[in-house]
């Protein structure tokens, strides 16, 4: 059944893999994998029901080109004996994908079967096809494509460098009958997008949008340098994530959208949502416990002179702390750990403000994502005007910088809601900015190949 370029086909191996041709005697091996429900309905075909199925599947399916049976290297951590198949990976072309435009371009699939789950096959038998497409195929580009819901496969493809596409709706599965929506992913073997690149795509997404100050979180310290894209479409939204702390911010554009997006969050991570209507998708069925804020921002239709200049007599001095105020700010300021304001104090990102006797009276700061934050006033000295002192000097410095000033305010904190309509600040629309840890994945899946 083999042509010219079948026969000449190669195994590929990794540190733990060896990919190599299908043979008609892998038939009870894939039976016993593709039986199970859990593997081929995810990916759009039935589970297998007989050994003679199986067989027929390696004959008609997966005897083609740059088709393999992914196998056991050497002894499993389980005691599986070496060449144990474990699942199967492929490159397809023009005739066996829709996203395939031209020969320099293949689709990848997999799938791994279930009782090797968990053990990072997955990526590492792709890495193995994708240098071979490389190296040896010369190929361009590679395509990856996943149903939407899949978020194991989600992750795979973000760990492998993928850049997200378009979700295709309603794309017909024909072997079950099914309509389902597809993620489709591209890799781009020659010319990979820089940082900078994503980051343009990224911020001329959101600034494209009706109320473009929602995303200040994100378009703010993008433009700063300090976060990078995982993900970004117009059909998506943008999923960024800062460069020191690792926090991920989501600006996701609908609820399959944010579904997507919660897919390439791994569990454990520390997530910022920019809308929390869309909590729910993150949340996964999991019980989650936000911290919830308001995105208050200068008034762009403000006059420059509306905030105005510090220096009144009772103002305070207004100072860069360096790394010696370390145990001064630690000692009044309980939002952040020690580590993170050892850093804010080295990256000069806080300011302090100094009575006329020499005293420190209270500090400001900015976040990572450029918010303002960090107000404090020492308690003996409250009560004088210091915070708005403070905070106005810092929004006369960032505005002077070209910046949007922005803060968040938790919703029953009068006090400060107070003190930035005081200074010129409004609150963004109805949004609700929250913060949560992401919840566990559940039902992961992978890709099959066929």
């Amino acid at each position: 059944m083999y042509n010219d370029r079948e026969s000449t086909m190669n195994a590929i191996a990794s540190d733990r893999l060896v990919l190599r041709p299908w043979a008609d005697d892998d038939a009870p091996a894939l039976y016993a994998l593709a039986c199970d429900p859990e593997v081929g309905p995810a990916a759009g075909w039935p589970a297998h029901t007989s050994e003679a199925e199986s067989l027929q599947t390696i004959r008609d399916v997966l005897s083609v080109p740059d088709t393999y049976a992914v196998c056991l290297r050497s002894v499993g951590p389980a005691g599986e004996p070496a060449g144990t198949l474990v699942g199967a990976i492929a490159l397809k072309d023009a005739t066996l994908s829709a996203f395939v435009a031209g020969a320099g371009e293949r689709e990848l699939g997999y799938w791994i079967g279930r009782p090797f789950w968990g053990r990072g096959y997955a990526p590492e038998a792709a890495r193995a096809l994708i240098d071979h497409a490389r190296c040896a195929l010369g190929l361009s580009t590679i395509w990856l494509g996943y149903y939407a819901g899949n978020r194991k496969s989600a992750r795979v493809q973000h760990k492998l460098g993928f850049r997200y596409v378009r979700t295709d709706r309603d794309v017909e599965v024909p072997l079950l009958g099914e309509v389902r929506d597809e993620v489709v992913n591209r890799l781009d073997l020659e010319t990979p997008p820089t940082a900078g690149d994503m980051a343009a795509e990224a911020l001329a997404i959101l600034c494209a949008q009706p109320c473009p100050e929602r995303f200040l979180s994100i378009t703010e310290p993008l433009k700063l340098g300090r976060m990078t894209v995982c993900a970004a479409g117009e059909d998506l939204g943008v999923l960024t994530r800062l460069a020191w702390r690792g926090t991920y911010f989501a600006a996701p554009f609908s609820r399959e959208a944010a579904g997507i997006m919660a897919g390439l969050v791994p569990a454990g991570e520390l997530v910022s949502l920019i809308d929390e209507r869309y909590l729910v998708e993150f949340a996964n069925g999991s019980a989650v416990d936000p911290g919830r804020y308001e995105l208050w921002a200068l008034d762009g239709a403000m006059p420059s002179s509306a905030v105005g200049p510090a220096g009144t007599p009772n103002d305070p001095v207004i100072t860069t702390l360096g790394p010696d105020a370390l145990d001064v700010v630690d000692a009044h300021y309980d939002l952040l750990d020690r580590a993170a304001i050892k850093d804010h104090l080295k990256r000069g990102w806080v300011r302090g403000g100094i009575d006329a006797t020499g005293a420190l009276v209270g500090f400001i700061g900015e976040h990572e994502e450029a918010s303002m934050g960090m107000l404090e006033v020492v308690p003996a000295a409250r009560r004088r005007g210091y915070a708005a002192a403070l905070e106005r000097a810092l929004v006369n410095e960032l505005r002077e910088a070209g910046r949007t000033p922005f803060c968040h305010v938790a919703p029953d904190n009068e006090a400060s809601r107070g003190l930035q309509r005081k200074l010129g600040l409004r609150r963004v629309g109805n949004l609700i900015q929250c913060w949560f840890e992401m919840p566990q994945h559940r039902a992961p899946r992978e890709r099959p190949a066929s």
